[in-house]
């Protein structure tokens, strides 16, 4: 890096610039891929937490209404004639 008396300011400035931009045309699509990722990050934190805590309340279900209920529509079920039905 020590200067060079046959080499311009001026060219050592586009010289340097050319380098620059080089690195920035590798760098700018790296950073548009990696962008989506970094911003989702926090949301797989929180997701991964959210999946390790234990529950706070448990609800049982009452199976015998649900039992009662499925009896009811096969009587139904059941009851229908064998006319066709005409859905107008």
């Amino acid at each position: 890096m020590f200067p060079n008396p046959g080499i311009t300011p001026v060219a050592r400035l586009i010289s340097n610039l050319n380098r620059t931009l080089s690195f920035a045309n590798q760098v700018i699509p790296l950073y548009v891929k990696a962008k989506p990722m970094i911003k989702n990050a926090k949301s797989a934190y929180q997701v991964a937490k959210a999946m390790l805590e234990k529950p706070k309340t448990v609800t049982k279900v009452n199976t015998t209404t649900e039992k009662k209920n499925i009896a009811e529509i096969k009587k139904e079920v059941v009851k229908t004639s064998n006319q066709p039905v005409f859905f107008l």
